[in-house]
Order: C-alpha cells, then sequence, then structure tokens
C-alpha cells in the first residue's frame, strides 16, 4: 500500500485505440509503417480552440463524467445500426459532450490549417471543402480542392469505392465516388455530410518546435453540410472530424498497424489546464521486449477493441469471477477506449452479475477497515462510493486479470479526489451491458496497439518524459 494521491484535476483521455488488424483489402496511397507522432489537444488544455477557463474543477469532472456516459450510450447505439448508404444515412454515433480531443493539421498544396474533432467513433477523416453547396461557418478558410496541386479526386472504378458492398461508406454517384453519413448527437440525427473520397496531403504538426510529416492519405471531401456544428458560429475555428475506429479507412490503418500513446498524470504537469497528448505510430513505437500482451478479441460488425478479461482483484484479493462473466458474444464484453475518461463495469453481465457492485463492496469494505468516514450521497453524485480524505491513507490497487496479462491500476489512480470538499471516491462508473477500460486507469502506463501480433501491450512508465 501505499500513500494515496489524487491528481488535483482528474486526468482526460486520449482517442480511442485505432485500427488493429484489418478485415477488408483497400488500396491505400500511404506506405504503411511510416514513422510519425502526431500532437492531440485535449478540449482542457490552453492550446483547444475550445478551452473554457473559468470551468472549476467539479465541473470538469462533471464534464468527464457526461463524456464517459455519452460514450457508453452511443457504445450500445453504434452496434444496433445497421443503416447502408442508400437509407442516405450511414450512421456514425458522436455526442456533443464527446468533441474532447482536436487535432490541428495543414492539408493541400499550399498548405491551409484545419482543426479536426478527433472521433473514435467513426471512420472517415473529412474538412469542408470549396466549391461548398452547403457549408457551416468556419472563422479559417474553406479548403478550396481547385487551388490545390496535390488534390486527387476518386472514380467509381477505384478499388476504394466499394459501390457493390452494400453498407459500404462509398458509392458512385453521378460517377462520383460519394459518401453521406449521418451522425447521432445525444439521441438525435444531425447531418448529412455529402462529399466525394478523395486524396490529399496532408501534414501534421508533431511538437512544439514547428516541425511537421507529411502524408498522402484518404479523405472526404465535403462540399453539402446540413445541420452540423462544432461551436458558436461566430468562433467556430473546426472545419470537420478525423475518424479514428476500428476501420482500413481511419488514419491509424492509412499510417501504421502500430501505435502507442503515454497519458500523462495530470498533478505531473500543468496545474492549470491540461497538457496536450503524443500519438505514436510505426518506428516511433518504442517495444522492449517480454512486456506484457493480452489479444484482442476479434467481433463481427464492430470496431472495438474487445480484450478477454478473466478476474478483477481489489487490493490484492480476486472477485473469483466464473468464466463467460466478460462474453463480447452476448452483449457484454470488455473493451478499452482511450475515448473515455473514466472506466466503467457492469451492472448486468452476460451471467447476471452485477460486477460494478462486487468490486464497489470491496472498495467499502478496505475502507471502512481503516476507519475512515463515509460521505453521504449527495443529489446528482455519478461515483457512488466516496470517503473524507484524511491526512495519510494507505490506499487501494485494482488489477485487471487478462488471457495472458496482469493490468495492475496504481492505487493512486484508483480514486478521483475533490479536494474543495475534502472527499474522494471509487473513479468508476456503473454501466449496464458492456464494460471498458478508461483513461484514468490508463495514466503513467505505456500503452502499444500491435496490430502486426493482434494484441494489446503494455508497462508502466513515467509519461512526463513522452511529450515532445
Amino acid at each position: 500500500m501505499v500513500g494515496l494521491q489524487f491528481p488535483r484535476i482528474a486526468v482526460v483521455l486520449l482517442l480511442q485505440s485505432i485500427v488493429i488488424f484489418s478485415r477488408h483489402s483497400f488500396g491505400f496511397a500511404a506506405t504503411k509503417s511510416k514513422g510519425v507522432s502526431i500532437k492531440i489537444i485535449p478540449i482542457d488544455s490552453r492550446e483547444s480552440p475550445l478551452y473554457n477557463p473559468n470551468l472549476t474543477h467539479r465541473q470538469k469532472i462533471e464534464r468527464m463524467v457526461n463524456v464517459t456516459l455519452a460514450k457508453a450510450k452511443l457504445t450500445t447505439l453504434s452496434s444496433t445500426q445497421n443503416s447502408t448508404f442508400d437509407d442516405d444515412k450511414h450512421f456514425s454515433p458522436i455526442d456533443r459532450q464527446d468533441k474532447y480531443y482536436l487535432a490541428q493539421m495543414l492539408i493541400g498544396n499550399p498548405t491551409q490549417y484545419v482543426y479536426l474533432v478527433v472521433d473514435t467513433g467513426s471512420s472517415l477523416i473529412w474538412t469542408q471543402c470549396q466549391p461548398c453547396e452547403n457549408c457551416f461557418h468556419q472563422t479559417y478558410p474553406i479548403y478550396d480542392l481547385r487551388a490545390s496541386s496535390t488534390y486527387r479526386g476518386i472514380s467509381c472504378d477505384h478499388p476504394n469505392c466499394n459501390h457493390n458492398e452494400r453498407g459500404s461508406l462509398f458509392q458512385c454517384v453521378d460517377g462520383n465516388c460519394a459518401y453521406s453519413i449521418q451522425y447521432g448527437y445525444d439521441g438525435l440525427m444531425t447531418g448529412p455530410t455529402k462529399g466525394f473520397a478523395s486524396f490529399e496531403s496532408f501534414t501534421f504538426l508533431v511538437n512544439d518546435n514547428g516541425d511537421t510529416q507529411t502524408f498522402p492519405l484518404l479523405f472526404g471531401c465535403s462540399t453539402n453540410t446540413q445541420r452540423f456544428s462544432f461551436a458558436s458560429a461566430q468562433d467556430n475555428k473546426i472545419s470537420g472530424i478525423l475518424g479514428l475506429d476500428f476501420n482500413p479507412i481511419s488514419l491509424a490503418s492509412q499510417l501504421s498497424y502500430v501505435f502507442s500513446y503515454c497519458i500523462v498524470p495530470y498533478s505531473d504537469h500543468f496545474p492549470f489546464d491540461v497538457h496536450p497528448h503524443i500519438l505514436r505510430f510505426g518506428p516511433d513505437v518504442l517495444i522492449p521486449q517480454n512486456i506484457p500482451t493480452t489479444s484482442y478479441v476479434p467481433i463481427e460488425s464492430t470496431d472495438f477493441y474487445y480484450l478477454r478479461l478473466l478476474d478483477i482483484s481489489v487490493g490484492g484479493s480476486r472477485l473469483n469471477l466464473p468464466p463467460g462473466t466478460f462474453d463480447p458474444s452476448s452483449g457484454s464484453g470488455f473493451f478499452i477506449d482511450s475515448g473515455s475518461p473514466f472506466p466503467t463495469l457492469t451492472t448486468r453481465s452476460t451471467n447476471g452479475l452485477n460486477v460494478f457492485e462486487m468490486v464497489n463492496t470491496a472498495f467499502s469494505r478496505y475502507y471502512d477497515s481503516q476507519n475512515l468516514v463515509r460521505r453521504p450521497a449527495q443529489p446528482g453524485d455519478q461515483f457512488k462510493n466516496c470517503y473524507m480524505i484524511e491526512l495519510f491513507i494507505n490506499a487501494i490497487s485494482i488489477t485487471y486479470h487478462f488471457e495472458g496479462a496482469d493490468y495492475e491500476v496504481e492505487s493512486r489512480f484508483v480514486s478521483v479526489a475533490d479536494w474543495d470538499e475534502g472527499y474522494f471516491c471509487l473513479g468508476i462508473l456503473p454501466q449496464p451491458g458492456r464494460s471498458l477500460l478508461g483513461v484514468q486507469f490508463m495514466q503513467d502506463m505505456r500503452i502499444i496497439h500491435n496490430g502486426e501480433i493482434g494484441a494489446l501491450q503494455f508497462y508502466k512508465a513515467h509519461c512526463a518524459d513522452d511529450y515532445i
């Protein structure tokens, strides 16, 4: 046990893990396994155009809770969607609360800046394009395909335009390889955004020194976008979406099948805002020998990264969960989601267990034995088990026992604290159905998505050293 240490504000999270192994065959212009590192900007970073300096500590935590709950809701929603292009509503769930990561980059030649929302629930990279039939307002000039020497359209006979595959994002319309996507916001439909599949040069800002790397990427050139907005019309700098789900047209599958990130604990850097994160691809990822490794569970019709979770330990004591508790084929399952700030545990597993309550009970049993004072539940509380902070507390750890590897969450990251009110809570949220490993439990852990072996790899690290 170690002394309980709480970050001043719970860490925000990186984007969801990206493509690991491809289920389709696509001929991209970009060469696989090129090393590149990209800076991703959380909404609470001063570098974000959506940064709000007036939010309190409690409001930031509440927003992260809302992001997690929205992601959980949309995870369920996306698994039930079977619409096709012919329905004019190829559906991608993204929530108003989910605009948490932004990526700034340059597009075309000559280059111009664009801000894209990092969306872990969709595939396509798209930005508004001139000539524009219907576009929402953005403060940066709208990218003009006619002015770029590197823009290339995709013809209907291109292998990426799978017009014979039902459910394909791209379809041949009037001789052009086109797309039409609607998005789900808070359970409502918005959009569509319509445009043309294309290739263009994307230049990524990789550090604060102005260094860049350029890659040709497949993207969507949206010329008609309806009922869509990212920020107030007066100061909106965002022009589209950077799709990062488990799909061969996402950014990661076009760059490399290996990528990595390392979440800097909030308490280690920047006491007033959140540090940007670095997403590394290909040769930029260092993979030590003999590190913990657990294989992904391939699930048809899903773009999430399921893992075989066998059991959970709280403070070194196993729950002894029966086999099949996290069976993804029965509507449950466990996956890693770096697009969710907090972890969740199911209240209704495949075999009917309330796993969240089992962990919650073990958490309570331990801190009750330490004679800590429980904080009475308050209206609107999202975290269900809270105690008053004392000068020194022997904190408790949690370990996920995956097939082939144990993933230990350091005790200082298991709880979430409100220093102003003087209490801490178990940093896990209850959810029916699926469970997930969120970013609160990824702090100071090097996460490697290794598509070459179809597995998640990880090891403890000092993530502040990762920032460049």
